[in-house]
């Protein structure tokens, strides 16, 4: 009998070893494709018209996109959970505040939960004014699900470009000025 365990042990641990490397390998494909999914989504939109949107802001006054129209907008998905998003933010106040006077609104976007966000802005002493999109609507209409992603908007309404993950100064700076405003 001792014979049959010591076969039929190692075939159940091989057996739960394969379903577990399988389980993983399937979670890691649909992450993948989730991922690349909302990349696609994300480029499918430049060339086309900015999905319209109405969000408060941290004060919970209402945005609307639509009321920007005429403005080139940078539109900047952030969340306080993502560390190169925390990192943007500094270059983001600055340049909403240096931009503005030329027609461009820098506004970023927070993906969060609107305390976390708050907290986050005050504790890092950043002056910069935010929407809160907390359910993520209009993060999954830009397919804005890896942050952070930045998009930039021209006085048209139009996507003019997509741009995933954290920016520098002079590459933000080069993306606005090469929209030919």
């Amino acid at each position: 009998m001792g014979h049959v365990y010591t076969t039929i042990a190692p075939m159940k641990v091989l057996l739960f070893c394969t379903i577990l490397l399988l389980t993983g390998l399937l979670a890691s494909a649909a992450k993948n494709s989730a991922v690349e999914k909302a990349k696609a989504k994300s480029l499918s939109l430049v060339g086309q018209p900015a999905p319209i949107f109405t969000l408060p802001d941290l004060d919970n006054r209402t945005f609307g996109l639509v009321d920007r129209r005429g403005q080139v907008i940078v539109l900047a998905f952030w969340a306080t959970w993502c560390p190169p998003c925390r990192s943007e933010m500094p270059l983001l106040a600055k340049l909403q505040k240096e931009l503005a006077p030329q027609r461009i609104a820098v506004i970023p976007v927070a993906f969060d939960d609107p305390t976390k966000a708050r907290d986050f802005l005050l504790k890092k002493k950043l002056d910069v004014w935010s929407l809160m999109d907390a359910g993520g609507s209009v993060a999954a209409l830009y397919g804005a699900h890896a942050l952070p992603k930045t998009f930039l908007i021209n006085g048209d309404g139009v996507v003019v470009k997509a741009l995933l993950g954290k920016l520098s100064e002079a590459e933000l700076r080069n993306a606005v000025q090469s929209m030919g405003r």
